[in-house]
């Protein structure tokens, strides 16, 4: 349950949208199979005062990993549509049942004109965050934060990739991690080299 009705993060708010809805649908990793499941819908909204209106959904399927979907840009720059498409959380199951969720940052990419997810070491999630992203994750929840390979003994070739794991169910959390490497990126342009 989460506690906080909406949290500021930087130039970013989240405001959590109280009740647990069922959504039909097909999760991200088998949107090319054939039937549709019900998912239990948990949905935050982040805002900025640089118009963005952003609603997101925590999607926890019957037989799929949850996931973080953006459900509807409400409002927002042009640079915002660029969280409409991109930029959603696959989550996995840790080994000890937790939930493992990838740490990669929207970062613009000069060679395609467009924001694309990428791995982030945890000083460049700091930067845009202007503190310590560590500290913060931990103040919601995050039980450890970390390489894959340190966090949940991964040894394939995601071992590297920054990730945080949390308790099932802490949206908190979630939804914070989403507003810092998904929107606050876009909105401090990351990666975008200003000349």
């Amino acid at each position: 349950m989460t506690e906080n009705l909406s949290i500021s993060v930087s130039r970013c708010e989240v405001e959590f949208i109280p009740g647990t809805i069922a959504a039909l649908g097909k999760p991200t990793s088998q949107r090319k199979g054939p039937a549709e499941q019900v998912a239990r819908l948990r949905t935050f909204r982040i805002t900025s005062s640089d118009e963005l209106n952003l609603i997101v959904g925590l999607y926890v399927w019957e037989a799929a990993a949850p996931e973080v979907r953006p459900i509807d840009l409400l409002g927002g720059l042009q640079k915002h549509n660029e969280l409409k498409g991109r930029g959603g959380i696959s989550l996995t199951i840790s080994r000890d049942g937790k939930w493992l969720v990838p740490l990669r940052v929207l970062k613009y990419n000069a060679t395609k004109g467009y924001f694309t997810l990428q791995g982030a070491s945890e000083e460049e999630i700091d930067s845009i965050l202007g503190h310590s992203f560590r500290e913060l994750m931990m103040g919601l929840g995050a039980i450890k934060l970390g390489s894959r390979e340190v966090i949940d003994e991964e040894s394939n070739n995601k071992r590297n990739q920054l990730a945080m794991t949390v308790e099932p169910g802490n949206l908190e959390a979630i939804a914070v991690a989403y507003a810092v490497t998904r929107a606050q990126a876009v909105i401090l342009d990351f990666g975008l080299d200003v000349a």
